[in-house]
C-alpha cells in the first residue's frame, strides 16, 4: 500500500474571516498567503522524511480552503524545493473542462520534461461550482472532460501534428513541444466515481481515483472500472486506484472518537445567498452507485478511517479489500485548517505506527 499526504496549502483562517464563498478577496493577507506556501513545503518535506510516497495537490478558487487554483505551478514550486528527497507529487487536478486542454498537456510534459519520472498526473471534472468559478454550463462538464483528457492523452503521444474538431474544442493544428519523457507517458488517472470516468480509464489503459465516499459506494465504481477494463483486455493493478479520504488517527481510539465528536459540531463554510440554489439546480453528479452527491463547497467532508493506530491499520485493510486502492492519498485536518499541531501529531503518528505496518496491503 502506497500512501500520499493531500498538501491544500493551509492558509490559516482568522475567526472573523467571513464564512461563505466565494471569499471577499479583500480578506486575504498577503504575509498569510506566502506563510502558506512556505508551510507547503515544510510539510512536503516532513512527510517525505516519515516515508509518504506521494505528496498531492488540487485544484480550487475562490477561498482560503484550497489555496492551490494552479496544479502545475504548485507542482513546478514543489518540485524545485524537494529535489532532493525521493517523494512523487500527484497533481490530482487539473480541472479539464475550465481548462484549455492543449496548455494543459504542454504544462504537464514540461513536467514531465523537468523532473522525469517525480509526478504523477489526474485529470479531472470537478464539481459544480467549480465551473460556475469559470462561468462553464454544468450541463456540458462530463462531455467537455471526456473530450478534453482525450485530446490531452492524443497531444502526448502523436508523432505529427494532427488537427483537431470536437465538439466542445477546435484546432487547427496540435503539435506540443515537449513531450513527456516517459513511454508511453506519465503515470495517468481519470478520477471520479462515475461510469463515463471508469469507461475513460478502462478503455485509456489508464488509472482511476475516487474519493470521499464509503468503502462500499467506492467499491462499486471501481468494481465496475475493474469489469470495463476486463472487457478491453487488461488487468489494472492496484497502484492504478487511488482513495481520497479523511482520516482522524490519535493515539488511542478513544481519543480519536473524541475528536470525531468535535468535528461534528463544526459549522459548514456557507455559499453566498443566492449561488446554493444555483449549484443544486446545476448539480449533475452522479456515480455507479447511484447516489447523488451535491457539491461540497463548504461543508464538513466524511471521515472515513478513525482510531488509534492498530484500528486504522484494519480499516486500511478492509478498504484494500472493498475498494481494491493501492494507493491513499490522506487527509489529517479539513481544508481551511491551518496545519494546527494535532494534525502534525496525527502525522507523526501515521508515519511511526501505521506507514510500517500497511506496506505489505
Amino acid at each position: 500500500m502506497k500512501v500520499s499526504f493531500f498538501e491544500t496549502g493551509r492558509y490559516e483562517t482568522p475567526p472573523d474571516m467571513p464564512r461563505e464563498w466565494p471569499v471577499p478577496p479583500a480578506e486575504y493577507d498577503p504575509a498569510v498567503g506566502a506563510k502558506a506556501y512556505r508551510g507547503m513545503v515544510e510539510r512536503a518535506r516532513h512527510v517525505a522524511k516519515l516515508g509518504f510516497d506521494w505528496i498531492s495537490l488540487s485544484e480550487h478558487h475562490y477561498s482560503p480552503r484550497i489555496l492551490t487554483p494552479s496544479p502545475p505551478l504548485s507542482a513546478a514550486f514543489l518540485a524545485a524545493q524537494i529535489a532532493d528527497l525521493d517523494i512523487k507529487i500527484a497533481l490530482l487536478g487539473p480541472i479539464v473542462p475550465v481548462s484549455n486542454p492543449i496548455r494543459v498537456a504542454e504544462e504537464l510534459a514540461m513536467l514531465d520534461t523537468m523532473a522525469p519520472g517525480r509526478f504523477v498526473f489526474g485529470l479531472l471534472r470537478g464539481t459544480t461550482n467549480e465551473y460556475l468559478s469559470y462561468d462553464l454550463n454544468p450541463k456540458e462538464a462530463r462531455e467537455r472532460t471526456d473530450e478534453g483528457m482525450e485530446l490531452i492523452l492524443r497531444a502526448w503521444s502523436e508523432p505529427q501534428p494532427f488537427g483537431w474538431q470536437g465538439r466542445y474544442f477546435q484546432y487547427r493544428t496540435v503539435s506540443i513541444w515537449p513531450r513527456p519523457q516517459q513511454d508511453p507517458g506519465p503515470p495517468t488517472y481519470a478520477l471520479g466515481t462515475s461510469a463515463e470516468a471508469a469507461e475513460f480509464a478502462a478503455r485509456h489503459h489508464i488509472g482511476l481515483g475516487v474519493s470521499y465516499g464509503t468503502f462500499a459506494l467506492m467499491g462499486k465504481a471501481t468494481g465496475h472500472y475493474r469489469e470495463r477494463c476486463a472487457a478491453y483486455g487488461w488487468e489494472p493493478g492496484p497502484d492504478d486506484i487511488i482513495y481520497r479520504a479523511n482520516m482522524i488517527l490519535a493515539e488511542t481510539d478513544e481519543a480519536a472518537e473524541a475528536a470525531l465528536a468535535r468535528r461534528a459540531g463544526q459549522a459548514p463554510f456557507p455559499v453566498r445567498a443566492g449561488l446554493r440554489d444555483a449549484l443544486i439546480a446545476a448539480d449533475t453528479t452522479r456515480n455507479v452507485g447511484g447516489e447523488k452527491r451535491p457539491a461540497n463547497v463548504g461543508g464538513v467532508l466524511p471521515i472515513s478511517f478513525c482510531g488509534g493506530p492498530d484500528r486504522v491499520v484494519e480499516q486500511i485493510r478492509r478498504c484494500r479489500e472493498e475498494i481494491g486502492a493501492g494507493v491513499l492519498d490522506l487527509s489529517l485536518a479539513d481544508p481551511g485548517m491551518g496545519a494546527n499541531d494535532a494534525m502534525m501529531a496525527s502525522l507523526d503518528l501515521l508515519g511511526r505506527k501505521v506507514l510500517p505496518h500497511i506496506r505489505d496491503i
